[in-house]
């Protein structure tokens, strides 16, 4: 679970803040109020953006699919375990 930055208690699961961008807030699951994604997060797309260069130059489609995979997954796992959640005063 993924820590409340106004109670420090569970705020939601990790799969659904790898959803969540510094543009939306969502309730806390423990104490209601909203949070959001710091904006650094939108560094965590870098390696999507990457996979999706790597697949328009690429000359095999297979190593382009998964350089676009990868992208994708890396992605997540820094948005999930590497982006804070803030509180937001949305």
């Amino acid at each position: 679970m993924v820590k409340c930055p106004y109670c420090s208690r569970a705020a939601m699961s990790p799969l659904r803040k790898s959803a969540l961008g510094p543009g939306r807030a969502v309730n806390c699951q423990s104490c209601g109020k909203l949070v959001s994604a710091h904006w650094s997060g939108i560094f965590a797309a870098i390696p999507a953006f990457l996979g999706g260069f790597v697949f328009m130059k690429s000359e095999s489609r297979l190593l382009g699919i998964a350089a676009i995979v990868a992208g994708l997954v890396l992605m997540g796992l820094l948005h999930t375990y590497l982006v804070p959640l803030v509180r937001s005063d949305a």
